[in-house]
């Protein structure tokens, strides 16, 4: 597996700290990245971590979102500038809601937000 395709490790730490448990078909096993089928640990404090793909970090956000009165939506959006990603909310006329995450690798940005939205208590 290319490490570039899955969460990095440092990046698979925060999210076991964060206690966000994602199936996953990869770990980071002391350092090195091996492949696991069907299992999914719970390993905050270990030194396993999953590292998910960005499909499976992209189930656990949110595609849209809807403030408490519903009155603005907005919508997950991915923009891959150059040699970076940038992840985002946005409304209807493309104004970023919340906060602009950039990351050279898009699993790396997709964990910083699930983890930004998490520990906002936004999901």
């Amino acid at each position: 597996m290319n490490q570039k395709h899955v969460t990095s490790l440092d990046l698979s730490k925060q999210l076991a700290e964060a206690g966000i448990v994602i199936e996953s078909e990869h770990v980071w096993c002391h350092g090195d990245l091996i492949p696991i089928i069907n299992i999914i640990l719970e390993t905050a404090g270990s030194e396993i971590y999953p590292a998910p793909l960005a499909t499976e970090l992209l189930e656990r956000l949110p595609s849209e979102m809807t403030n408490d009165k519903g009155d603005w939506s907005c919508s997950l959006t991915l923009i891959n500038a150059f040699d970076f990603w940038v992840v985002t909310y946005q409304d209807g006329e493309l104004n970023t809601v919340g906060e602009q995450i950039e990351s050279k690798y898009l699993p790396d940005a997709l964990a910083l937000l699930l983890i930004r939205l998490t520990k906002d208590g936004l999901i």
